[in-house]
């Protein structure tokens, strides 16, 4: 996904490894690679200036994983623990295609298609 401006939506493990553009299925990997060593967590957001929203997803000790959801745009802050990594990468695929950027793109297409 890009967003209005250019910029592009940015997945970085810790470990490092950017993907550009990920999709639902490269979310799933990315959490299966975690692990409570030196793979902890992962940052999904939007590059360029003005970032204003952002996904972290971390490994728990516990097992699982533990989600946050912040957009200071419109004020959204989510933080929950689920070990359903399939609902999990779902989840963020629809929640990041919902942010206002994206929403707009989407009825821009409509409107001129």
């Amino acid at each position: 996904m890009t967003g209005t401006d250019g910029s592009v939506v940015r997945l970085e493990p810790e470990s490092g490894v950017v993907i550009d553009d990920p999709s639902e299925d490269e979310i799933f990997e990315a959490m299966g690679d975690l692990d409570s060593g030196d793979n902890t967590f992962l940052t999904i957001e939007l590059t360029g200036n003005g970032q204003e929203w952002y996904v972290v997803i971390s490994s728990i000790d516990t097992g699982g994983f533990e989600i946050e959801l912040r957009d200071a745009k419109t004020r959204e802050h989510e933080l929950y623990v689920s070990n359903d990594r399939s609902k999990i990468a779902t989840d963020v695929a629809i929640w990041i295609a919902g942010r206002p950027a994206f929403a707009q793109q989407r009825a821009d297409r409509l409107e001129s298609g």
